[in-house]
């Protein structure tokens, strides 16, 4: 078994990457660069320093390879200002069906694409007199999701859009909300809030990963999944838990925020389809997996 893994050093591809080797699986990891690499050493795994914009050329020097899998996790602006760069954001949707072409090319028998919950924000959007920088990148990714439907099954490429929740775990340093929220407690600077009294949910990483596996190599019955922890909560709920876990709860400060006029339902996090077709992929409940989180941070 083969599999090609673009944004490999990042941090879900390079996470992925460690679960494929262990279960003695060939990797070709893909990125801009390896200078830094977070990937496990081992001779099962290929890398390739590249950028999307490029990709079609992958298929001339790897035509000769039978590849399975196609994981792309490659996206620019997920953090930062870069986030809310319109022109990033329109060239993910185009590098991303250009990996799809080349995924179709190589006669790959599966390809699995990268969403995120912040693809939900849009459904408030009417609502909304202003909107932050950040939209976009939520606003693109629902934008990827329709396209990359579109081509596939003009095609016939058998694809699947992983809707990622939340995510959380030791060397998760992105500046999501749990992130943001361990590295002002660490520093003893108070983590602010707004109301956070809608639901939300989490997912541990090793978790996701889980999932994102088993998706790959078992047979599946949708294009969509959601992957969460099946057990959302009021989002309050989990800043406290945080704060206890770090014997800071005086540092969480919920309220002090307006609100961004963002709403969730409890039905966004419903995981049942993806229970039912790969099955149980939890290790850890909230509780535990954010203490070995702090333990780990």
């Amino acid at each position: 078994m083969k599999v090609i893994v673009t944004g490999a050093n990042g941090f879900v591809g390079s996470n992925l990457i460690k679960k494929l080797v262990e279960n003695n699986i060939e990797v070709l990891a893909l990125d801009l660069s390896f200078a830094c690499s977070k990937l496990p050493d081992s001779s099962l795994i290929e890398t390739m320093e590249m950028s999307i914009d490029n990709i079609e050329n992958l298929v001339d020097s790897i035509k000769n390879t039978k590849y399975d899998l196609f994981y792309h996790f490659a996206w620019i602006g997920v953090n930062g200002p870069e986030k809310g760069k319109i022109e990033n954001q329109l060239k993910n949707i185009e590098m991303t069906i250009k990996c799809a072409k080349v995924a179709k090319e190589l006669d790959i028998k599966k390809f699995l694409c990268a969403g995120t919950v912040a693809e939900r924000n849009i459904e408030s959007l009417h609502h909304l007199s202003t909107t932050a920088a950040g939209m976009f990148y939520g606003s693109a990714k629902y934008a990827t999701h329709l396209m990359l439907e579109t081509y596939c099954k003009n095609i016939g490429l058998d694809f699947i859009w992983m809707q990622f929740s939340n995510i959380y775990g030791p060397s998760n340093k992105t500046g999501n909300l749990i992130s943001y929220t361990l590295n002002q407690l660490k520093n003893n600077e108070e983590a602010t809030f707004g109301p956070a009294k809608q639901p939300y949910d989490f997912i541990f990483v090793n978790d996701l990963i889980n999932a994102i596996y088993l998706l790959g190599f078992k047979k599946t019955n949708h294009n969509y999944y959601f992957i969460g922890s099946g057990k959302p909560m009021i989002l309050r709920e989990y800043l406290i838990k945080v704060g206890k876990a770090c014997n800071k709860e005086h540092l969480i400060k919920i309220g002090v925020r307006d609100d961004d006029g963002i709403k969730y339902s409890f039905d966004m996090f419903d995981n049942n389809d993806l229970i039912n077709d790969i099955g149980n992929y939890i290790s850890m409940d909230f509780d535990e997996a954010i203490k070995y989180t702090v333990e780990k941070y």
